[in-house]
């Protein structure tokens, strides 16, 4: 309920309500007719969290639970959280505004390193220690500790939130989400008020779950000076504990189709960043490329049914009056029966006068049918993602299209009235020269060209818009040994690609690169980079991800201040460490503690593959042998 002090604070902030509550379809609860609560937590804004369909698949399947409540917890925009600690108000959920410090489980999803310091400033703002120690060392002294978990794609890496994270929840969440809030239920009755024993009791009954990892049960020791290894680097991790796995095996829930999927979402008052209905259609991605780490930890392809899907989205759109439907995966195309699931879907669509939106299209002749029906007349940006500017470089991250590819899909699409072209790319990869950034250029312009051949004179307002990211080497894909580029390598080859694209008609667009080289330290980090995290927390760093919060200084003082603490002789060296060194096949890597069902040895064939420029074909022609059929079937 909102009290008069909030009613107040409410008034003096911008957008109070991401911070009300109440919106359509929010699930009521009497909190003491459950057993556990739950704070499904967002490291970002509203907005940006409302938008994750992830927490919605969630909520969902949790609130349908009797014996569990779960509420919504967000990241405070800086307006919000200066008057909430000037008021000495802690972070509340959004269904009950109850403080976090008085559940009994809040849950992170870790979808982007950049939102790492928002995890400790949540903590913080909910009045615990953001320290898992001093939470635990609370709880054995009788204070009332919720359990941190965490979970979401960056798990897969556990390690630079390690010391601040009770527990990891590798791979996909759904049943094993539920398993964990039913047996802290469990061990909750067992305990009652003994805040020691319960926490105890629950972490070594989950510990041997398949995607739980529990920091506690496992120590880092690293090679020094004078040992036979490359000093920093890791030499082992030890169990602590008889009762944990050596490796965690990730989560899989093998059926999507019989899992619970909302059809009762969430309808917020205030515009969020997609603000539709979205249906999942399958899971997991066949195309191998070998930047890409969702292709790899998602693995396999899992599908629902047509007719699975169509009824989700009916209700969905009943339940939501959202008036576009938009369907969620990798690759949307991909889906086997997606010719005869995009025309019904457009049927129904267009029959309740409801936008549809497919996005991730591989851009076939059926793609530009069902493209042109959708959008008529009023044809918004295309988008092309040929990742690399020569086909020697698509050919070494193994993105299996070709020059006529690109430009037959183009001459479709300027045919059909199509303005605008969207193109993305990425520099920085593994191989890449500058024949490569020229052939960027090159791609641009033929682009105008083909417009030009095709329309004349009147197509003089077609534009191309050119957008490129930095390469960040991920954990478990071929590319997790390669260097990354230093920050003034990415800043040449911007320059130069601003010099190549001054062609009429064209813009250029590119990602800061400061946030690249930091996103890179956490995804390939091990324990010690949380010290850096917490220092740059400390001096104020929150909302890395978004350019008018960055503060790239109170990080650089941060790794100086760090550096010493670990045997580096500076800031620079620290970091250094982490991005701009090839790591050699055979090191112990921090995420080596985790079993993605993907070999260590396809991922090394796959590096030498892309070594030699040679490609692996999709694994929809036939098994690859990565290694997820050892673990589950693989529906391919």
């Amino acid at each position: 309920m909102i009290d008069r002090e909030l009613d107040s604070i409410l008034k003096c902030v911008e957008k109070p309500a991401r911070y009300t509550g109440g919106e359509v379809n929010i699930v009521r609860k009497d909190p003491d007719s459950v057993d556990v609560r739950m704070g499904f937590a967002f490291p970002d804004t509203y907005e940006i969290g409302m938008s994750y369909m992830g927490m919605q698949i969630l909520y969902n399947i949790l609130n349908k639970n009797e014996r569990i409540y779960c509420e919504r917890l967000f990241a405070p925009a800086d307006d919000m959280e200066a008057l909430m600690r000037e008021k000495g108000r802690k972070l509340y959920t959004l269904e009950t505004f109850t403080p976090a410090d008085e559940l009994d489980i809040i849950g992170f999803t870790l979808q982007y390193e950049m939102a790492f310091t928002n995890v400790l400033n949540m903590l913080d703002l909910s009045g615990l220690p953001v320290r898992r120690e001093d939470r635990a060392k609370a709880a054995r002294e009788g204070a009332h500790m919720p359990l941190v978990i965490a979970g979401g794609p960056c798990a897969f890496n556990p390690e630079p939130l390690a010391d601040f994270v009770d527990v990891f929840l590798i791979g996909d969440g759904e049943e094993l989400l539920e398993k964990i809030c039913e047996v802290y239920a469990d061990a909750k009755a067992d305990c009652g008020a003994d805040g020691a024993s319960l926490r105890d009791t629950f972490l070594k009954k989950i510990a041997g779950f398949d995607g739980v990892y529990i920091p506690e049960f496992y120590e880092v020791e690293y090679f020094k000076d004078g040992d036979d290894g490359v000093p920093g680097t890791i030499k082992s991790f030890r169990r602590l504990a008889d009762f944990v796995p050596e490796r965690v095996t990730r989560a899989v829930v093998r059926d999507i189709d019989r899992i619970e999927f909302p059809t009762h979402n969430i309808v917020p008052f205030i515009d969020t960043v997609h603000d539709r209905s979205v249906v999942e259609t399958f899971r997991g991605c066949t195309r191998g490329c070998r930047f890409c780490q969702a292709g790899m930890i998602y693995r396999p392809v899992r599908e629902r049914k047509p007719e699975t899907i169509k009824k989700l989205a009916m209700e969905q759109l009943a339940n939501t009056g959202h008036e576009e439907l938009s369907l969620l995966s990798l690759s949307t195309s991909d889906y086997s029966q997606f010719e005869d699931l995009a025309t019904e879907l457009m049927g129904l669509c267009k029959a309740q006068n409801v936008a549809l939106s497919l996005p991730s299209l591989r851009l076939d002749s059926f793609s530009f049918k069902v493209l042109d029906e959708i959008q008529g007349y009023r044809k918004s940006g295309l988008t092309f993602a040929p990742e690399a500017g020569t086909q020697r470089l698509r050919d070494i991250i193994n993105k299996n299209i070709t020059g006529d590819d690109i430009y037959g899909a183009v001459r479709q699409a300027v045919e059909l009235g199509w303005e605008h072209i969207k193109l993305y790319f990425m520099i920085g990869l593994p191989g890449e020269t500058y024949e490569d950034l020229d052939g960027i250029a090159d791609i641009a312009r033929s682009i105008m060209d083909i417009n030009y051949k095709i329309r004349g004179r009147k197509g003089g307002r077609f534009r191309v818009t050119v957008s490129v990211s930095n390469f960040v080497p991920k954990a478990h894909t071929p590319f997790q040994w390669e260097a990354q580029d230093r920050p003034e390598d990415f800043i040449e080859k911007h320059n130069y690609l601003s010099s190549k694209l001054r062609i009429k008609g064209v813009t250029f667009n590119y990602h800061e690169t400061v946030t690249s080289n930091l996103e890179a330290v956490f995804a390939r980090g091990d324990r010690r980079t949380g010290r850096i995290l917490e220092e740059a927390w400390k001096s104020g760093c929150r909302f890395d991800a978004w350019t008018e919060h960055f503060k790239p200084e109170l990080w650089e003082k941060a790794f100086d201040i760090c550096a010493e603490e670990f045997g580096f002789a500076d800031g620079k060296a620290f970091e250094a460490f982490y991005n701009y060194r090839k790591r050699s096949e055979d090191e112990i890597l921090p995420w080596d503690i985790i079993n993605s069902f993907i070999d260590r040895q396809y991922l090394l064939d796959e590096k030498h593959r892309a070594e030699k420029a040679e490609t692996t074909p999709d694994c929809r022609l036939g098994c690859n042998l990565c290694g997820v059929n050892e673990y589950t079937e693989c529906f391919v």
